[in-house]
């Protein structure tokens, strides 16, 4: 995406995705839920008319408006980067492919574009590259006749801009189809992967973090639908902390069809563990009870697996053995997409995404309270199970659940977990850790308004 580009009246533009092409006879589906991403995140254009030639997507303002105006193409570099499946798109002119018709939009339009490069840029950086694609191998001329065609016909009369064709910081391109060409001066990189839809239905542990949005994220881009689940500890953990969640849970569901938020008091089983079990293992101890309620609300909302922000050897949690001892708990598959991210990538992607400035804020989650000074790194199982043995973890997940709710995270409204599932509170008479598999219900659940 480039800063400097003029505004064009382009009418179309042209989606490209990488995976997807290798999906067989399923390609169609994969481009119809990238289609539908690219209108959730266009919204403000207004309803594009998708066309699907083999390999590519072609977007079009639908008729009466025949052009982008420059409220689009903002909203378009502002959005791009949000949407899984897409790799790049670019604004520009849906032609004839008739080599005629072709230099006069170049002619027309060239002079506009270079103008507003040649404004922004230093003297050394005036580079110009074209990149044609010829899949019509009826057309007249070669992919490289016609970069050498107009590379004549613009640079005698500009002598400051160099021919460069591998780091051109000015690019054009041009595809020519049996049907089309398609002329741009512009690339915006998209999210890349594959589009939400496509890969199943995921929960996701959300605190307040950087980590677990970023883990959402990049679930989204693998083709999953993501739903999340929050732990608050009222009256421990302020209200804030669920405003927080919201926020995080709005930004994220720009990338997606809406994904539901459910909230959960962890506060009982905390209370529990404070009092019966050894300090040292609280934090494991919390994160076992995290999953076993996770896992509830995952059957009831036909989600496959659990997801969290797991980095490997962060913080106490996060140690092998640890995690270890966490997913014994935990009756269904735990994805952790972090594992081996540096931190610094991780905060690098919640800028890119959004949710960086949402997670900066600073305010108490779950984890900080009845927090030990001395938490274990490396717990043995047996003295965990040890120490559930002192608890009756049926009640506490009931008594966890009894508060549960899911939040219209737009309207901030909240609906009783247990009045929509009232089924989620038949739990096992014994505690979880012989990990029995929690089948998917079918069917899916409407959003609360």
């Amino acid at each position: 995406m480039s800063a400097w580009q003029p505004y064009l009246p382009y009418n179309a533009l042209l989606c490209r995705y990488n995976e997807i092409a290798t999906k067989g006879r399923n390609r169609r589906l994969f481009e119809e839920h990238l289609a539908e991403g690219l209108q959730r995140a266009l919204g403000g254009v207004g309803q594009l008319d998708f066309r699907f030639p083999h390999g590519r997507i072609f977007a079009l303002p639908k008729v009466p408006k025949s052009v982008f105006t420059p409220a689009d193409l903002d909203l378009l570099r502002q959005k791009a980067h949000l949407v899984p499946g897409l790799v790049s798109v670019s604004p520009g002119f849906l032609l004839n492919p008739d080599m005629e018709e072709i230099e006069d939009a170049v002619l027309q339009h060239f002079p506009t574009v270079y103008a507003a490069f040649r404004a922004c840029m230093p003297p050394l950086a005036l580079t110009y590259a074209m990149r044609a694609r010829r899949s019509d191998k009826s057309f007249p001329l070669t992919s490289e006749q016609i970069e050498r065609h107009f590379a004549e016909l613009l640079l005698p009369e500009r002598p400051e801009l160099r021919l460069d064709l591998r780091h051109a910081n000015l690019v054009m391109e041009l595809e020519v189809r049996s049907r089309q060409a398609f002329l741009s001066f512009e690339r915006i990189a998209g999210a890349g992967g594959l589009p939400p839809g496509t890969g199943g239905r995921v929960l996701a542990l959300l605190s307040g973090g950087f980590d677990s949005p970023v883990a959402c994220h990049q679930m989204m881009r693998r083709g999953c639908m993501v739903d999340f689940i929050t732990f608050h500890s009222s009256p421990y953990t302020p209200p804030a902390y669920l405003t927080k969640v919201c926020t995080l849970v709005r930004k994220l569901n720009e990338c997606q069809r809406r994904g539901r938020l459910v909230a959960v008091n962890l506060l009982p089983a905390q209370l529990a563990i404070r009092d019966h079990c050894r300090s040292r293992h609280r934090t494991v101890l919390y994160r076992r009870f995290m999953v076993r309620i996770a896992a509830l609300v995952a059957k009831d909302f036909n989600a496959m697996a659990l997801v969290t922000g797991d980095n490997l050897g962060q913080v106490a949690s996060q140690t092998l053995p640890n995690m270890a001892a966490i997913n014994d708990a935990a009756p269904i598959m735990v994805l952790r997409p972090l594992l081996t991210y540096d931190k610094l990538d991780t905060l690098a992607i919640a800028e890119r995404i959004g949710t960086y400035a949402i997670s900066v804020e600073p305010i108490p989650d779950s984890c900080t309270v009845f927090a030990p000074d001395d938490p274990a790194t490396a717990v043995e199982l047996k003295a965990i199970l040890d120490d559930e043995a002192s608890l009756d973890i049926p009640s506490l997940l009931k008594a966890c659940l009894s508060g549960a709710c899911i939040i219209n995270v737009d309207s901030m409204r909240q609906h009783d977990y247990l009045k929509i599932h009232p089924h989620a509170d038949d739990l096992p008479e014994t505690p979880a850790s012989q990990n029995d598999h929690v089948q998917p219900t079918t069917g899916e659940h409407d959003e609360m308004a």
